[in-house]
């Protein structure tokens, strides 16, 4: 895992505008690159976001990204995306528990994780189970998951 740099844009919009990852997302609009650049620059620079991309054998395969909550000085959400050409492969969860682990080391002592994600999106349903979520709210068609990382270290 390691942070995010400008150079990721291409291959980050690429990923982001999959039809796959649109269909999952909560905003499932396509992003043009100014748009892009412009979010990115802002994700970089913001103090309040931490956004890591997991390489495998030097290949870039997905990104996770934390959200502090500015209400809960304990908080954070997560958000992930493994690569198109990645999808299948069994890399969700292993680049889950890297970038919860990055986290852990970079969160200025949070370590509420939420997650938040489509009540029909099962992958991610069973991925969050498997790295120890559990369900805290289902509402309007989302769900709500939760992992207190000071009670369970990530594997």
């Amino acid at each position: 895992m390691r942070a995010v740099a400008m150079e990721d844009a291409d291959v980050l919009l690429a990923w982001r505008n999959d039809p796959v990852t649109r269909a999952a997302s909560l905003s499932t609009a396509a992003v043009d690159m100014p748009a892009h650049l412009d979010w990115l620059s802002r994700t970089i620079s913001f103090p309040d976001r931490l956004l890591y991309l997991g390489e495998r054998d030097g290949v870039a395969v997905g990104t996770v990204r934390f959200d502090l909550d500015g209400d809960d000085p304990d908080a954070a959400e997560v958000s992930i995306t493994v690569a198109p050409s990645h999808r299948g492969r069994k890399l969700s969860l292993p680049l889950l528990r890297a970038g919860l682990a990055a986290f852990a080391d970079d969160a200025r002592g949070r370590s509420v994780i939420h997650a938040v994600i489509r009540v029909e999106n099962s992958a991610s349903r069973a991925l969050f189970d498997a790295a120890g979520f559990r369900e805290v709210s289902r509402e309007d068609g989302v769900l709500s998951l939760v992992q207190d990382l000071s009670r369970e270290r990530p594997s």
